[in-house]
């Protein structure tokens, strides 16, 4: 396998490894991300997922070797590659745990959609986003036509979708693709400070805000009032929320653990 999952202390991390295609996203990497996120979202211990990747790129998207063979089935090889992929990315977007991605390289097409359902991502100064479709005449998958919009507004997704040029870090920060940039070689401390810092925090609260956030997208403004409310109340019945008021009161940290 080139995609290898570990699950310790509360933290999932997920590594693809195949540095000589540049992470691509072949069928059986694709495959094996399909298992890989199901492993984690029938886990009742995750809190924190980590993406990650070896090699010179986090990964170029999908492999077009495959498409290139047997151009008459073609689209059929699509459609059944989506039947994996999809759910794969549902499911990492959907996660009650809070996703982060640590990436480097290239990150391209399909990748691309990887990094999008995260809920927070670590950049590397050098990092480099495409989104690559009109280079070769294809259309987004990967969510990517669904994330871009809302992360950063529809006009600039579909810029970035027509002209298929480099996007870097800083421009990627700026319009809110990526949380935080830092210099390539203190990418695996920064990455680890902050999922240490997830770790370490209400993962109660953290559940919820993520909840209120991601139905906030179907959800009128008086019933996201109303649930909003009701998410408070249920937190205030935690561990976590008398530790939080105790500490704040004795200006202290917090030591959170109501998991």
């Amino acid at each position: 396998m080139s995609t290898h999952l570990t699950i310790d202390g509360g933290l999932a991390t997920v590594v693809f490894d195949n540095p000589a295609t540049l992470n691509a996203m072949g069928r059986i990497e694709i495959a094996e991300l399909n298992q890989v996120t199901e492993r984690i979202a029938a886990s009742g211990d995750v809190r924190v997922v980590l993406l990650r990747a070896e090699g010179p790129a986090f990964g170029v998207g999908g492999d077009l070797r495959m498409l290139g063979r047997d151009t008459e089935n073609t689209p059929s090889l699509l459609r059944e590659i989506g039947r994996e992929l999809n759910p794969a990315i549902l499911r990492l977007h959907k996660l009650p745990a809070i996703v982060v991605a640590s990436v480097h390289g290239a990150v391209a097409g399909g990748s691309l959609g990887l990094v999008c359902a995260a809920d927070y991502v670590v950049a590397a100064r050098s990092t480099t986003f495409n989104l690559a479709y009109a280079r070769i005449a294809a259309s987004p998958d990967a969510g990517n036509s669904w994330f871009l919009p809302r992360i950063v507004g529809p006009r600039k997704a579909l810029e970035w979708m027509i002209l298929s040029d480099n996007i870097d870090a800083d421009t990627a920060m700026a319009n809110s693709l990526v949380n935080q940039v830092v210099p390539d070689h203190d990418l695996r401390e920064a990455t680890d400070a902050l999922v240490r810092r997830l770790l370490d925090g209400p993962a109660g609260s953290y559940r919820r805000m993520k909840r209120l956030v991601l139905q906030s997208e179907t959800t009128s403004l008086a019933q996201q009032l109303d649930d909003e409310i009701e998410h408070f109340a249920q937190a205030a019945e935690s561990p976590d929320f008398a530790e939080g008021i105790q500490a704040f009161l004795e200006k202290r940290k917090p030591r959170f653990g109501d998991q």
